[in-house]
């Protein structure tokens, strides 16, 4: 039996041709891509070459007919508790004042400007003006004067003002300013302030004499670090400016990790450092005289912003370890796996650059398919896995190893796992923080989350890999990455082997601090789809094998054999 919901969804999706509403999904998200679709034809219609006032007017029809879509009763409904459908209304707006302006219909473009500016977004609207549509615009004073209104409240969040230059020592006012802004902005759209132990506005309380105590702006970025560590989200931290980069990120060439409670070198990408005598397997004591671990306590830890407890690990002993400044050497106690104990004073700087990574590799191992994801920033990996996919297809089973990869741009790792089903699948449940001003009265004065629902992705339509697979990751494996891992698992696609991951995915918000430092806050909470957590937890392996010294005295990798072993 329909229901009026159903029934009205029916009603609209028969009117548009929609057989979208067909597939599964969320139906609010279904209908946002629905509307996405209706801009895109839209575009093609007014912005292809030498487009008639019919085809701008067809277009502009197209529109009309995607606001009344969104208007009606259950369409609006439904926008109540999905950002993703919600903001689709403002979209289509803006794509009608563009529309209107490029036909010449000035006052329907003012008009239709003026709806939109009452739907409380202004993304884009501002950069749209460079087009030459609105040359003619540009002169008129009911326009230009609604856009007047929006740079003034952009301008409010864009806070130009607290954007001031560097100085080797800020000044008391932008000092205070910086930690403000970090306290403010995360109050408002924080997603995971149900898991502080802490009390956040007690907290910016506590810092306020801190920061004033700072002699210099390096001193003030570090406090202003460990403010934002309170906060334990991998993507909640601050940055220093540029003219501190020397002081406090560089390192020497080499890898430390924590491995089975004892920190390691793991590797070294130098020539004249190994010659020397540093070379992979040997355990490090201390740093400038201190116990690795005291060092590591009181001079990283403090400052590193994390999920979880092997996030944390992984910035204290492996990212951050070794950093300082340039013209400071680190003096190491080191030990080699026969016990003995010496002394090497290394430089932090003075080396050739190292080449980063392929952002993917592949390779064969006896018939199954090796391929390693280092990141997923390069949008040229789709179009490598593509070229790839007839030798992939060839084999009997396929490792995925996104072990250390760091994230990027999710849609790239959605991509990739397309072409591992041949159904419509899931990714993440999202929600945000959402503030209504009227709403902090008696009784609610707190924001609210809301919900998003689930986000889907669909199978890639030429090519389909139907063998075994299994997911290789560790606590590296962060962000981007464990949005891949979790739609992965959620799939049911293979098991996932190694060891827990970083735990912090979402989406941050930048903000740019006094003296040119840049911070950034969480604000999108992510889940399995079904509801379980993750950040603040990591992804699971089914199978997990821990990190082992034996793999790097003898060169082997025991995580990749076991992935080997399951897919025979």
């Amino acid at each position: 039996m329909k229901t009026p919901l159903r029934i009205a969804l029916f009603v609209l999706a028969s009117a548009f041709s929609l057989p979208l509403f067909a597939q599964q999904g969320t139906p609010g998200n279904l209908a946002a891509d629905f509307v996405q679709r209706q801009r895109d034809t839209a575009r093609h219609l007014y912005n292809k070459d030498h487009a008639t006032k019919q085809d701008i007017e067809q277009g502009i029809g197209v529109l009309k007919r995607s606001i009344r879509f969104l208007d009606s009763p259950a369409i609006k409904k439904m926008a109540e508790t999905n950002m993703y459908l919600k903001f689709r209304r403002s979209d289509v707006l803006r794509e009608m004042v563009y529309a209107y302006a490029k036909n010449g219909q000035n006052d329907l473009a003012t008009a239709t400007l003026t709806e939109h500016y009452k739907e409380g977004t202004s993304f884009y609207i501002i950069e749209m003006l460079a087009d030459s549509a609105f040359i003619q615009l540009k002169t008129d004073p009911k326009f230009m004067a609604v856009i007047d209104h929006y740079k003034a409240r952009s301008g409010l969040w864009a806070g130009d003002a607290f954007k001031t230059p560097y100085k080797a020592d800020l000044s008391a006012t932008e000092k205070l300013a910086g930690l403000s802004l970090l306290w403010a902005q995360a109050k408002l759209g924080f997603a995971y302030f149900d898991r502080l132990t802490v009390d956040w506005n007690q907290t910016y309380l506590d810092y306020i004499p801190q920061v004033q105590a700072t002699k210099s702006t390096l001193e003030y970025y570090k406090v202003l670090q460990k403010f934002y560590a309170q906060l334990h989200d991998g993507h909640t931290n601050v940055y220093f400016p540029k003219e501190l980069t020397n002081e406090i990120y560089s390192r020497p060439p080499v890898r430390t990790e924590l491995i089975g409670g004892h920190v390691y070198i793991t590797k070294v990408v130098n020539d004249s450092l190994q010659k020397t005598g540093i070379v992979p397997g040997l355990e490090v004591i201390s740093i400038d005289h201190q116990p690795v671990k005291a060092y590591a306590d009181a001079n990283v830890r403090p400052f590193q912003s994390s999920s979880t407890p092997q996030d944390l690990d992984q910035r204290t002993y492996t990212y951050m370890l070794l950093a300082g400044a340039a013209s400071k050497p680190i003096n190491l106690e080191l030990k080699d796996r026969k016990g003995k104990i010496f002394t090497a004073t290394i430089p932090r700087s003075g080396y050739p650059k190292v080449a980063p990574l392929p952002a993917m590799e592949y390779k064969e191992l006896n018939g199954i398919g090796y391929l390693a994801i280092h990141n997923f920033e390069d949008d040229k990996i789709v179009k490598q896995f593509d070229s790839l996919f007839t030798q992939v297809q060839k084999t009997k089973g396929l490792v995925i190893d996104i072990r250390d990869n760091g994230g990027g741009d999710s849609g790239i790792g959605n991509q990739i796992l397309a072409y591992l089903t041949d159904k419509q699948f899931d990714l993440f449940s999202h929600s945000q923080v959402t503030f209504n001003a009227l709403n902090k009265a008696p009784g609610q004065p707190e924001p609210n989350m809301l919900g998003n629902g689930v986000a889907i992705e669909y199978p890639n339509k030429k090519h389909y890999y139907n063998k075994p697979v299994t997911l290789l990751i560790n606590a590296a494996t962060f962000s981007a990455a464990e949005d891949f891992a979790v739609a992965f698992d959620a799939m049911k696609r293979g098991s996932i082997i190694g060891q827990p991951s970083g735990g912090s995915t979402g989406q941050p918000l930048r903000l740019t601090l006094p003296g040119g430092g840049t911070a950034r806050y969480c604000a999108r909470r992510e889940t399995y789809p079904d509801g379980k957590e993750f950040v603040g937890v990591g992804v699971i392996p089914q199978i997990v094998v821990e990190k082992n010294i034996n793999d790097v005295y003898n060169g082997t990798d025991s995580v990749l054999k076991k992935a080997l072993e399951v897919l025979k």
